[in-house]
């Protein structure tokens, strides 16, 4: 990863954080905003009207940042992912069913029919018998004088990963906050269209683990449709019987 990738994983990681937070039904992203807007406004009209200097530059200069750093923020769902040139095989052993890896999670959780982005959480990954995957995601709101997370957030959220909906499976790098850290991007089809779910991982052994799994039932589901739709073809095509009368 770049020194700019890095930056912005900082600065990405600041803006979930304000992102998350709310004072009442406000949230403190939104609130940011509109203190650099009215700070730009006020700097233009003091300049308009006394004359430019350096501090009215600085402060339009700082407000415009600011608001382009939290719209890129959201833009790139909060996290720095830089796929591989080279893809990396996967080598490692698929897991068990039902076997649990425990990695961190950015994607559109869901519970009790509500949806949340959830950033770099913590997420308990495995495989079902019937072959799907799931990802729980641990959530722990704080909430201090009003400020934070909402309590109706607090508890377990989840995304399904039916592999047949999978279309795409990118290992890469992904840098949120400080941290940079070996990372799975999985593209799915939903109702609502193609989602992605960024899988970051301790290290690369636990990277080629999830690969693995990932591809092997991505893969294995990919030759099922395969075999239905030859099964589905020799049974439309006409007989030499039938072709003849």
């Amino acid at each position: 990863m770049s020194v700019w990738d890095r930056f912005l994983g900082l600065v990405f990681a600041a803006v979930y954080a304000l992102r998350r937070a709310k004072i009442g039904f406000l949230r403190l992203d939104l609130a940011a905003v509109v203190a650099a807007l009215i700070a730009i406004g006020y700097a233009v009209y003091r300049g308009w009207v006394q004359g430019w200097d350096w501090p009215h530059f600085l402060v339009v200069l700082g407000g415009l940042s600011m608001v382009v750093l939290i719209l890129l923020a959201e833009t790139r769902r909060y996290v720095v992912f830089r796929a591989r040139a080279q893809p990396a095989t996967a080598g490692g052993a698929e897991l068990a069913p039902e076997q649990k890896i425990f990695v961190r999670g950015s994607g559109n959780f869901e519970v009790s029919h509500m949806q949340r982005y959830l950033a770099e959480v913590p997420v308990v990954f495995w495989t079902t018998e019937l072959a799907d995957h799931v990802l729980a995601a641990k959530v722990r709101a704080l909430r201090v004088l009003g400020v934070g997370v909402p309590k109706a957030e607090r508890g377990w959220w989840y995304i399904f990963l039916d592999p047949p909906k999978v279309t795409e499976i990118v290992d890469g790098e992904l840098c949120f906050g400080a941290r940079c850290r070996p990372a799975v991007r999985v593209r799915y089809a939903t109702d609502k269209g193609l989602q992605a779910v960024y899988l970051s991982c301790d290290d690369a052994e636990q990277q080629r683990s999830l690969l693995s799994e990932l591809r092997a039932k991505a893969d294995a589901a990919a030759m099922r449709r395969g075999q239905s739709k030859e099964r589905a073809a020799t049974r439309t095509q006409p007989t030499a019987d039938s072709g003849m009368s």
